[in-house]
């Protein structure tokens, strides 16, 4: 049930999240001709053109992207007032939007899909969104609203946020078939290492060793881009060990042995503090502990 409803709004952030008519009108199960006539409805109501389509693709204009992000977070909050209205019939509705960091399905010591088959199983009419993305992305998306609940290792914790420790994730630093260090099996001087390139995260600049390499030869955004970086040969860096297992198993990477080499990142699910938690945020949080052998 859809008590605050704006079809051509729905319409126009569904077209601008597909990139276009053609993927937009198998999410709205309409056809292109009646996706057209809406868009021009929403621009006549306007008085401006909120993307152009033709021969060179589809691009919002400068207006239209405003227009987008303006839509996109009414239709949030009006998805958000329908679920906290029907609540007050006992019913778990509306959307439970869900930030990750990227590599936590193999977390050891948590399940997220546990956790998702747990809350999925109780009887619900909840939208599910999930985004993921860096620790200081996901703090920021909490804090305006674009999220209800995120995990992440949270260095740097905000007030307007709570935080409840989750798990831990140990790293160790490894490198690749074809670096030099790739057959050394005894432990390693860390004084050895400052003359190789490292790469590193963004948003995770090895703050646990001090290898003498303020200035990283590379940076990724996530996992899997820094394990291709490492397989190269050409870098050294860090893994999750859970993450990094397979991979050593196939004799791709290879780990730098020193136990100095060796750290732990905590894990923690974080929510807003001044948020009235709906039904479905306080369920998935709960389902979440049940879950997790921490």
């Amino acid at each position: 049930m859809k008590l605050l409803q704006n079809t051509l709004l729905e319409t126009f952030v569904t077209v601008a999240e597909c990139g276009g008519f053609s993927d937009a009108q198998f999410a709205l199960g309409i056809t292109q001709s009646a996706i057209s006539i809406r868009i021009r409805d929403l621009e006549t109501s306007l008085g401006y053109k909120v993307c152009e389509r033709g021969r060179s693709g589809f691009r919002l204009t400068e207006r239209g992207e405003i227009a987008y992000n303006k839509a996109r977070d009414i239709l949030r909050s009006a998805r958000d007032f329908d679920a906290e209205l029907l609540e007050l019939r006992d019913a778990i509705t509306g959307d439970l939007r869900i930030g990750i960091v990227d590599a936590v399905s193999t977390l050891p010591d948590f399940s997220l899909t546990e956790t998702l088959c747990r809350f999925l199983g109780r009887r619900h009419d909840i939208r599910l969104e999930m985004q993921i993305g860096s620790p200081t992305q996901l703090t920021q998306w909490l804090i305006t609203g674009e999220l209800d609940v995120a995990i992440a290792p949270f260095r740097n914790q905000l007030p307007e946020l709570s935080y409840t420790e989750l798990c831990h994730e140990e790293h160790r630093l490894y490198c690749g078939r074809q670096h030099p260090l790739f057959d050394e099996r005894t432990d390693i001087d860390e004084s050895v290492l400052t003359t190789y390139p490292l790469c590193q995260r963004s948003y995770d600049m090895m703050v646990s060793l001090d290898l003498g390499t303020p200035d990283p030869k590379a940076i990724v955004a996530n996992m899997e881009a820094m394990a291709i970086l490492i397989e190269t040969g050409h870098f050294l860096g860090a893994l999750p060990v859970h993450f990094a297992e397979s991979l050593v198993r196939q004799g791709k990477i290879s780990e730098l042995q020193n136990e100095n080499l060796r750290w732990n990142s905590t894990f923690f699910i974080a929510t807003r503090r001044t948020q009235v938690h709906r039904s479905a945020v306080e369920l998935f949080v709960q389902d979440t502990f049940a879950i997790s052998s921490c």
